[in-house]
């Protein structure tokens, strides 16, 4: 039980530093949407979209370059 216990442990500490990653550039995102869109509200929307489009193909060409 102990073992089992451990490398559950071992598991999940080692994916901390990817979620703390992932969740720093998401609240990232969202700052810089939410000061675009206090100087104009539409500019929020647009400077969100753009930068999730940016992350997602970021992500796709690391993950081609990978295979």
């Amino acid at each position: 039980m102990m073992k089992l216990l451990a490398a559950a442990l071992r598991m999940i500490a080692g994916a901390v530093p990817g979620v703390a990653r992932d969740l720093a550039g998401l609240c990232g995102v969202g700052l810089v949407s939410y000061g675009a869109w206090m100087i104009y509200a539409p500019a929020g929307f647009i400077t969100a979209g753009l930068l999730l489009v940016v992350g997602s193909l970021l992500i796709a060409i690391g993950n081609r370059a990978a295979s």
